[in-house]
């Protein structure tokens, strides 16, 4: 059912924007943008109209991990844009980009700059939490709500791959590896259900990370990654926030919800039972009722 919304955007930047056909997209991801910010190019999939939904991506993924939620969110009314963070996915990964937590926050406060978006409802899985946690710190009055899947922002220790990969030189030698073995190895880690990572799924994640210039600055993103910042000031953020967790999650443990739970003042937590590192992909259907409902009862 479509309901009545205030649009906070309607267009984009001419000058700035591209519209192409989305050949490296999926079908249900809908349309594929570029936005020029700061001389990168950014990519990201776009669909619907109404407030602004803004899906931001965890680390060595892109857009593709909302392919569940872009369409079904823009059928009830809103404006659904998933980004690449530079380095990721289709944008471009340039070697002066700042990509630390602070560096992507201001990166996201300039893509929302073009797209003339005011005021937004952030979507974020794992890494992608940390910037947009930096943004909510920063920028109160432009983040109307957070939904946090399974995400980063608080100290915790990571499996051991993910501490050998911020190692110099082991990191840039991993890139040697990269196949799809190694990257099912790896999803099948963040699923509870290893039958969900299909041949597809795989194929998917790998093909952008071996585009020139991705695995450096993913790496680059890794090593910078520090939640000190965000952690010391989640307190500050007065956002209505829904906390969405994978009881069996191997990366992020589900006590970590509880944490930003005790920490964010408005937030309320979801754990879904049968579910690993990514719910929004492992059970789409309960994240998006969940958060649908979520955005409901706090009128966005």
């Amino acid at each position: 059912m479509r309901r009545k919304r205030v649009v906070y955007f309607q267009r984009y930047c001419d000058t700035a924007m591209h519209t192409a056909p989305c050949q490296n997209s999926h079908p249900n991801l809908g349309s594929c943008h570029t936005l020029e910010v700061e001389g990168i190019s950014i990519h990201f999939v776009s669909e619907g109209k109404g407030t602004l939904v803004f899906c931001v991506h965890g680390s060595q993924s892109w857009a593709f991990t909302w392919r569940y939620q872009v369409k079904p969110f823009a059928e009830v009314g809103y404006q659904v844009v998933a980004i690449d963070l530079p380095g990721n996915g289709y944008s471009a990964a340039p070697s002066h980009h700042d990509y630390s937590v602070a560096g992507n926050s201001r990166l996201i406060s300039r893509v929302l700059d073009g797209l003339h978006a005011q005021q937004v409802v952030f979507v974020a899985s794992s890494a992608g939490g940390l910037p947009v946690l930096d943004f909510a710190i920063r920028h109160p009055e432009r983040t109307g709500a957070l939904i946090l899947s399974s995400t980063c922002g608080v100290h915790h220790s990571l499996p051991g791959l993910w501490n050998l990969v911020r190692l110099p030189l082991v990191g840039e030698a991993a890139r040697l590896f990269l196949n799809p073995p190694l990257i099912r190895k790896n999803l099948v880690e963040a699923f509870a259900d290893p039958q969900k990572v299909t041949a597809e799924i795989v194929e998917a994640y790998l093909r952008p990370l071996l585009r020139p210039g991705s695995w450096t600055t993913n790496l680059r993103t890794e090593r910078n990654s520090d939640p000190t910042f965000v952690e010391q000031h989640l307190k500050d953020i007065h956002s209505p926030a829904l906390i969405i967790w994978g009881q069996e999650d191997a990366w992020h443990p589900a006590t970590m919800a509880e944490v930003f739970h005790r920490q964010l003042p408005q937030a309320e937590v979801e754990i879904l039972s049968n579910c690993g590192h990514l719910p929004h992909e492992e059970q789409p259907e309960s994240f998006n009722q969940l958060a649908l409902s979520f955005l409901e009862r706090i009128g966005k």
